[in-house]
This record gives C-alpha cells, sequence and structure tokens, in this order.
C-alpha cells in the first residue's frame, strides 16, 4: 500500500511511550515523522529535516521545550514553522509561550486523533503549507 507523505514533523517527547503513540498516529495519517526525547536532539532534527511543524513537549531533559520554542522563534529559519505544544502543564503555566508564537497547545492526556486533526488544521493555515509530494510505501 502506497501512503502519499504530506508533511514532515519532528516531535520532541522525552517519554518513549508518548512519542510512540504520536508517531504512529501520524504517520497513519500520512506524516512522516522524525522523533527526538530531548531539547537538544529536537533542535537538532529540526536543523537536519526541515519541517512542516513541531510537535513539542515542555518538560525535556537537556534543553527544555520553554527553550526551544524561544530558540525556534528567534531563528529567522524556523519564526513562522508551525508549533504544538503537547504538555501536562496547564495552559496558565505555559501561557508565556503564546508570545513567542505557539500554533497550537493539546494538553496530555489526549485522544491521538485529536492532535492529528490539530496538525491537519494548523498545516492547512499555514503559509507554504501542502504536500512534500513524496510516496511511501
Amino acid at each position: 500500500m502506497r501512503v502519499m507523505v504530506r508533511s514532515r514533523v519532528v516531535v520532541v517527547e522525552d517519554e518513549p511511550e508518548m512519542l510512540e503513540i504520536i508517531r504512529v498516529n501520524l504517520e497513519q495519517a500520512g506524516y512522516e515523522v522524525i522523533g527526538a526525547r530531548d531539547g537538544l536532539e529536537g533542535y537538532e532534527a529540526i536543523e537536519a529535516s526541515d519541517p512542516a511543524a513541531v510537535i513539542l513537549d515542555l518538560n525535556l531533559p537537556n534543553m527544555s521545550g520553554f527553550r526551544l520554542a524561544r530558540l525556534l522563534r528567534r531563528d529567522p529559519r524556523w519564526r513562522l514553522t508551525p508549533l504544538i505544544v503537547a504538555t501536562a502543564l496547564c495552559f496558565e503555566e505555559a501561557e508565556e509561550l503564546v508570545n513567542e508564537g505557539v500554533a497550537g497547545f493539546i494538553t496530555k492526556p489526549f485522544n491521538p486523533s485529536d492532535l492529528v486533526s490539530r496538525l491537519d488544521y494548523i498545516l492547512s493555515r499555514s503559509p507554504g503549507a501542502g504536500s512534500m509530494g513524496e510516496a511511501v510505501s
């Protein structure tokens, strides 16, 4: 079976089970997923892969998700890349990220299909949204 890859997404999540759940659901929806387990690895993955979007936990080792979001927003290469924060923190604790240009929040635990829907919506509204045009089997 061939699936059209819609977009490349970097998922930065330190909980292996959560990363795998997100990966499986996004791949089933046609996304290419690159996983990273800490903020530094996430930054390196973003630099190496030029993703259409980043899904980001906030409580990460080696570099917090807060710090990573700020770095991405201050770098012209990633300033417009949509960031979706997936966190167990309440919105008030993460509210300062709104000023950093976060495209969306989803609170853990969440239904993976809700994350896919949120990503689909955000990418449909972002500049340059569209398919990578690659098919995978």
